[in-house]
């Protein structure tokens, strides 16, 4: 399949500090709707997809407040888990796997969807086990919505390689991510996403994409009450790049040491495929 070309992604400028943003204007999506199958939000979501590989996803009012209280738990969680010494994290380590604790570069904890059921989470994840894997369903949810209206509007099952029934890594991951003092000393962390699709909540400006027909690098806006939904690699190439996976990074507005918390989930195709 060809790749669908488009005008360049238009961007609007913002005053963030002192430093002049170029930020994407990103097609924002309501859940409800899309889970109605209302064909206007279905056409936006594969345009979105099949372009820049990135939107964002709204949700009604009683849902975006759930999402909050579970939000604010997990920042809270996550920094008091990423305090603790490289000793008691490392606990929580897990050898050739997703799960649990990893420091590479950043640090994370991941919680598969798998393993719900019988999980033993450490402090403080314990003892806020219910409201974190209530946020993973609702999560999954999302994705699952999301990848169903791309299912239809292709005439694809996606859906086949994402069985509930199914064993897969798909899962909630919760990153400190680290600041430099200097802006020039932040690591270059350039990448597309494996799996199918990811959405990231951050309080913080942290995240740019690079735009798919002029490679510039535009600032994605943290907007409350929604969350930052992109394509990876599996539906890219399950389509022949029709879909698009986008390259995008981690970074920070300017100079300084700030504690910023990512809450992402990764939406990854069933085992053996």
């Amino acid at each position: 399949m060809s790749q669908t070309m488009t005008a360049p992604l238009s961007r609007t400028t913002r005053i963030v500090g002192e430093r002049s943003l170029d930020i994407a204007d990103l097609e924002i999506i309501k859940l409800e709707n899309l889970a109605a199958k209302d064909p206007v939000e279905t056409a936006k979501l594969l345009k979105a997809a099949e372009t820049e590989g990135f939107f964002y996803l709204t949700f009604n009012d009683d849902l975006a407040a759930k999402i909050t209280s579970h939000l604010k738990t997990c920042y809270q969680d996550s920094h008091e888990y990423f305090a603790k010494s490289h000793d008691e994290k490392m606990k929580a380590f897990r050898e050739d796997v997703d799960r649990g604790y990893k420091r590479k570069g950043i640090e994370s904890f991941e919680i598969a969807r798998d393993e719900h059921a019988n999980i033993t989470l450490p402090s403080p994840w314990a003892e806020h086990a219910s409201e974190i894997l209530d946020l993973a369903n609702i999560c999954d949810n999302l994705v699952n919505t999301c990848l169903r209206s791309l299912s239809e509007s292709l005439g694809l099952d996606f859906e086949k390689a994402h069985r509930l029934d199914a064993s897969s890594d798909t899962g909630i991951k919760f990153v400190s991510g680290p600041t430099q003092a200097k802006l020039a000393d932040v690591p270059d962390t350039t990448h597309t996403d494996g799996g199918s699709i990811t959405l990231l909540w951050c309080e913080k400006w942290a995240s740019q994409m690079q735009t798919r027909e002029t490679k510039e690098w535009l600032w994605i806006d943290p907007k409350p009450d929604c969350v930052v939904v992109n394509l990876a690699n599996y539906l890219q190439n399950q389509t022949g790049g029709r879909l698009h996976s986008p390259v995008h990074r981690v970074t920070q507005v300017a100079d300084g040491v700030e504690d910023r918390y990512f809450v992402s989930y990764f939406l990854r195709p069933s085992h053996g495929l």
